[in-house]
């Protein structure tokens, strides 16, 4: 009961977002090539909250998830199991566009769930993978939430704005 309330709570958290994306996981998507793309995102506090499945009928079933973000990003993800599922052990992997392995993790959210964090050195394409730890392990459907923090871009404008008062300022003290 505490997975299912915790996973509610972060899922209300991030709704409560005003960029919060809703995706529900398709097949196929069991590679990095073929993966579901979720969006881009530009803004702090951007999230995304993923209702997908494991499932050996498509063996090995790997979902795949592709995202962008604009800037320097904190990423947290965590998977989660959904009510009326199968208690699943799963492992979460997160790759750049190039298929660089960047952070992988197994059992540290609730359970045997996984969550992971990450902070980019910059904005890119970024790839999730959830899959069963082991091949031999039982289905089980799951919720991912995906929380961003996205450093932002200053705008031109404003920095104009900024050294013309910082002038400003400067000469008013001198005279």
């Amino acid at each position: 009961m505490k997975l299912y309330s915790a996973a509610i709570v972060t899922a209300l958290g991030l709704a409560a977002s005003a960029n919060a994306a809703f995706y529900l996981e398709s097949e196929s998507n069991d590679t990095q090539a073929t993966a579901n793309f979720i969006g881009s995102y530009i803004a702090p506090g951007d999230g995304i909250v993923v209702d997908g499945g494991i499932n050996s009928v498509q063996a090995p079933d790997e979902d795949w998830f592709t995202f962008t973000t604009s800037n320097v990003t904190q990423i947290v993800v965590s998977v989660f199991g959904r009510p009326n599922s199968n208690v699943g052990d799963s492992y979460l992997e997160l790759y750049d566009s190039a298929g660089t392995l960047l952070a992988f993790d197994d059992d540290s959210n609730v359970g045997l769930f996984s969550s992971l964090e990450y902070t980019t050195a910059s904005g890119g394409s970024w790839s999730l993978k959830v899959r069963k730890f082991s091949p031999q392990g039982v289905d089980f459907n799951y919720k991912m939430i995906i929380g961003l923090n996205i450093t932002p871009v200053p705008t031109p404008g404003a920095a104009t704005l900024m050294a013309v008062g910082g002038l400003l300022v400067a000469r008013r003290r001198r005279a």
